[in-house]
């Protein structure tokens, strides 16, 4: 789709007080952001995003030769390219979106294991592997377990008596069976990553380092470009995730109960913070700020506050930003005995197909899809982005995250981001929106949290609506409704990324999706002054320029995000009022440059080309002996002018300062 480009007002905001979006990716169960929006938009995918699908799940392989071509991956037969949509549409569908859960890990065919108590009828023997074993048996229950060694047979046997208590493994049906996994046959290796990473680290932490990718090659530029232009320790990540490393935690707590083996680090692969790690060890490699919230569902948003805030601070030039979350069985067992989430025989007698079970803002909602995934949003320093010519998405305007005050239940929806608009026109959003050349008026649309739980929607309207007088909104000015989750389903801690890169495909675009699960809007909303729901795509385009957007995040435990985006027009207003519009038009064009020359560099990669994925070698120090490089390593980060050189290579001496700046060369 192409840019819109709408007409604005002065902007008064300096570019080293700006932060900018200048890079997004996503794994969700749409797959990528590209055939995310695709879907979001039209409810259909394009040839292209059929191939990208295609490939990354599995259903087709690339091979070289004398003949080089697609293959279907499971027999090797050739097929031609124009012929992949048609042929291969229909089960790229099924393996995408809201859907029957596909078996995975220990959840079979809707089911999850469980270990019931049975209790013995008559006495039970086995043979153990020696007599320590033995005893440790004994120990466990002494007043149920006899030990006899059989001298004749050299062999020690535990006898458990009639009457103990044993557990039985069986199978247990769950209650919520529908869910918006990642495309079913996903594999990180096929980005690049390399196989025994991905076999060694949590499935989020392979998850989130194809986002980070996604998010860096589709602006066209590198984590070795981007140090050799900012010093490594303006850097930053501030990545987050609800509740980390979920099958790594499984492992670490079942594994070692039911005798299984597990990888020796599997600790760590556990922790919330190494899903974040990876990203900054295994691939952008700064030496930034390491911050990363844990705020349930809120964790993007807070995530994007916390690099806002480590730029205007001065702590950072660029922020890796956004959050990730899994979806496990203990998890859909324990959101289900909440009652939080949509059960799924409740919805199918309500005839609703699969795909709608959520259902923001209608009457006949349930609660809220459960999904997996998240994303990366990349974050610059205004002057930062201006000086490299990098691809602008979006202004953050205002990014913040209130709490909902005294309390007496952790899920129970509050008004906290209300506190954004206090003083209204005098409120500290206000005052950045005008720097911008924008009032509450050029807030054209809110990205939702919209759960579609009875609780939440109405009184996330109920805050936009209060916010929008507060702020001064004009009544009439209509205020539209984007309620993502009605696609995605809801990812927990990687909400927000899906949001904000998807508010800032709308913003470029001028294309509204509409919220496909809407048959009759619930009537606590229905008396809304300013909100609109749209039920169908709103292409507005010139007609009704889209100049800024809100999006609210909300998280159990009272945690509110609300962030406030301009569109990317405000940033080149600004580059033009400071540096003058030829330096301005220079920003465009190579903005252009690089995202066309970032969609090549992943159409290579996915045509057979290199691998998507590049590992930094040797850390990015280069070769030496050990004492040289911790020598090297110090110094460079103790000179103001150390960057990477042309090699990629970390220098204390200044590498390549600004050689991709706006009219150098």
């Amino acid at each position: 789709l192409p840019d819109s480009r709408p007409d604005w007002g002065t902007v008064e905001a300096d570019l080293e007080d700006m932060v900018v979006i200048v890079g997004t990716g996503e794994l969700g169960p749409y797959g990528s952001a590209r055939t995310r929006f695709e879907a979001e938009v039209s409810g259909e995918l394009s040839a292209a995003g059929i191939v990208e699908l295609a490939w990354s799940t599995g259903l087709i392989e690339w091979e070289d030769g004398p003949k080089p071509g697609w293959v279907l991956t499971e027999n090797s037969e050739p097929i031609a390219e124009a012929d992949i949509a048609e042929r291969l549409r229909e089960e790229v569908m099924a393996r995408v979106g809201i859907r029957r859960y596909a078996d995975d890990g220990e959840m079979l065919a809707g089911t999850s294991p469980a270990l019931s108590s049975v209790f013995l009828d008559e006495d039970l023997s086995f043979v153990a592997s020696d007599e320590a074993e033995a005893r440790a048996y004994a120990e466990a229950d002494p007043g149920n377990t006899a030990v006899e060694f059989d001298a004749e047979a050299g062999e020690w046997t535990v006898t458990r008596k009639a009457g103990t208590e044993i557990r039985v493994p069986r199978r247990t049906t769950l209650t919520r069976v529908v869910g918006g996994q990642i495309p079913t046959g996903f594999d990180p290796a096929a980005w690049g990553i390399p196989a025994e990473m991905v076999d060694s680290i949590d499935r989020v932490a392979a998850w989130n380092l194809v986002a980070t990718v996604d998010a860096f090659l589709s602006s066209g530029f590198s984590p070795a470009e981007l140090l050799s232009n900012v010093h490594p320790a303006d850097v930053a990540n501030t990545q987050g995730t609800g509740m980390g490393g979920m099958s790594a935690m499984r492992s670490l707590y079942i594994d070692g109960i039911l005798g299984r083996p597990r990888q020796g680090d599997i600790l760590q692969e556990a922790l919330p913070n190494v899903v974040a790690a990876h990203v900054m060890q295994s691939y952008v490699g700064g030496y930034g700020s390491m911050v990363h919230p844990v705020a349930a569902c809120a964790t993007a948003a807070v995530s994007v506050e916390e690099g806002f805030d480590k730029i205007r601070g001065g702590k950072a030039e660029f922020v890796v930003a956004g959050g990730f979350d899994d979806l496990s069985i203990e998890g859909i067992q324990g959101f289900a005995d909440m009652s939080a989430t949509a059960d799924s025989a409740e919805m199918a007698a309500k005839g609703i197909d699969e795909r709608y079970y959520s259902r923001a803002g209608d009457r006949r909602r349930g609660g809220f899809v459960e999904s997996q995934g998240g994303g990366t949003v990349l974050l610059a320093r205004g002057d930062v982005a201006a000086e490299l010519g990098l691809p602008v998405h979006g202004v953050v305007a205002w990014a913040a995250s209130y709490a909902d005050g005294a309390h007496t239940s952790i899920p129970a929806p509050g008004l906290g981001a209300l506190g954004a608009g206090r003083g209204g026109s005098r409120s500290q959003l206000a005052r950045n929106l005008a720097k911008l050349g924008m009032t509450a008026d050029d807030l054209a649309f809110v990205s939702k949290h919209d759960t579609s739980t009875k609780a939440n929607d109405p009184n996330e309207a109920d805050l936009h609506e209060r916010l929008a007088e507060a702020l001064g909104r004009t009544a009439g000015n209509p205020l539209f409704v984007v309620s993502q989750k009605t696609l995605t389903g809801h990812s927990k801690g990687g909400a927000a990324a899906f949001q904000l890169t998807g508010l800032c495909q709308v913003l470029r675009s001028g294309v509204l999706p509409p919220n496909r699960s809407l048959d009759c809007l619930d009537d606590a909303m229905a008396g809304a002054e300013h909100l609109v729901w749209p039920r169908q795509p709103l292409r507005l385009g010139e007609s009704m320029p889209l100049r800024g957007a809100l999006l609210t995040s909300l998280g159990f435990g009272h945690v509110s995000g609300l962030i406030a985006v301009a569109h990317p027009e405000a940033f080149y207003r600004a580059v033009e009022a400071q540096r003058g519009a030829e330096t301005a038009e220079a920003a465009r064009e190579r903005a252009a440059v690089r995202e066309r020359e970032g969609a090549w560099t992943r159409v290579r990669g996915i045509y057979g080309g290199a691998p998507l994925y590049e590992r930094p070698v040797a850390r990015r120090l280069g070769e030496g002996s050990a004492a040289e490089i911790k020598d090297l390593e110090a110094a460079m980060l103790l000179s103001p002018d150390s960057r990477a050189d042309a090699d990629g290579v970390l220098s204390a001496s200044g590498g390549l300062i600004g050689r991709h700046s706006v009219g150098q060369e």
